[in-house]
């Protein structure tokens, strides 16, 4: 019996640390900044940031992986959200004296990447 029981705590420690690192993955948390297209107004700058904010959160995990790394970086696909968004509005004057708007949109996301200097 006392074999048994050292032999489950010596499997234990050896497969705890294992287990923790999830297959080599590891949690990133990362910002990105996409700015929207030139508006005639305040409003309607901060309209399409909100079209912006509710486009990247229908995406799925997928498609924001695609969208937010190299095909050479090893993630896990189904490891992406999307933690935090928001919009800013710059104000900008233009050469022939027009005021115009850009909504700009700062994503905070995260997602599993692989350490590749483990495996």
């Amino acid at each position: 019996m006392k074999r048994l029981t050292t032999l489950a705590s010596t499997i234990a420690l050896i497969a705890a640390p294992s287990m923790a690192l999830a297959g080599g993955y590891q949690w990133t948390n990362d910002t990105e900044t996409i700015h929207g297209d030139v508006m005639d107004s305040k409003q309607a700058a901060y309209e399409m940031g909100r079209d912006m904010i509710q486009s990247y959160q229908n995406k799925s995990s997928g498609q924001l992986r695609d969208e937010f790394t190299s095909l050479t970086t090893y993630v896990d696909r189904q490891s992406f959200s999307i933690t935090d968004s928001k919009v800013m509005v710059n104000e900008f004057l233009q050469s022939d004296g027009q005021v115009v708007y850009q909504p700009i949109l700062n994503v905070q996301y995260e997602y599993r990447m692989r350490d590749t200097g483990k495996y």
